[in-house]
């Protein structure tokens, strides 16, 4: 893109206009950078404090009752269910970097088909993942921080509640799909 950018530059013209351009994008991005740090470390703690008081656990193991009944295990895939349910805490407590060896542990536990396609708690868990429900979106929040919102938490209801109906959303279209795939079986 900086090559392209600055080609352009030169055919028009404006080769000086461009690298100025250059220069000063190149100090507004560390800029950007050293903004977040700040906010990024405040939430980070943020998250330490709830791993560490157990807040993450707690969630991860009033989750195993539902996901038990909401999940079509196959025999022998139900050991994935602690490494989903950390997985999905994780993930609704904004600590995505927290979440990913349990959700890789998940995905390991859980079986493919036999004709090689992933099993229908596989495709739910892959879904509910990417839709995962954000209770504390710490991520946008440190953005907005750091671009200068006066009310940067302003996004934390209608986070929730678009998160809510994505992950629905999803849940509902894997059991429709995964019902017409054995009614076709």
């Amino acid at each position: 893109m900086l090559l392209a950018g600055m080609a352009a530059a030169a055919v028009n013209g404006d080769f000086a206009g461009a690298q100025a351009a250059l220069f000063s994008g190149g100090g507004e991005a560390v800029s950007f950078c050293m903004s977040m740090a700040g906010a990024y470390a405040f939430f980070g703690g943020l998250m330490q404090i709830l791993r560490e008081s157990g807040a993450a656990e707690a969630l991860s193991r009033a989750l195993e009752r539902p996901m038990r009944r909401l999940f079509p295990f196959q025999p022998g895939e139900e050991a994935a269910l602690p490494e989903i349910c950390m997985n999905l805490s994780a993930d609704m407590l904004g600590m995505g970097g927290a979440a990913t060896p349990a959700g890789l542990a998940a995905m390991k536990a859980l079986r493919k088909t036999d004709d090689g396609r992933p099993g229908d708690a596989m495709e739910l868990f892959l879904v509910m993942n990417m839709c995962s429900v954000q209770l504390l979106p710490s991520t946008a929040i440190a953005l907005r921080a750091a671009a200068g919102s006066d009310r940067a938490a302003d996004i934390v209801l209608p986070t929730l509640i678009v998160t809510a109906v994505s992950m629905l959303t999803g849940i509902t279209l894997c059991r429709f799909f995964a019902g017409r795939s054995k009614s076709r079986g």
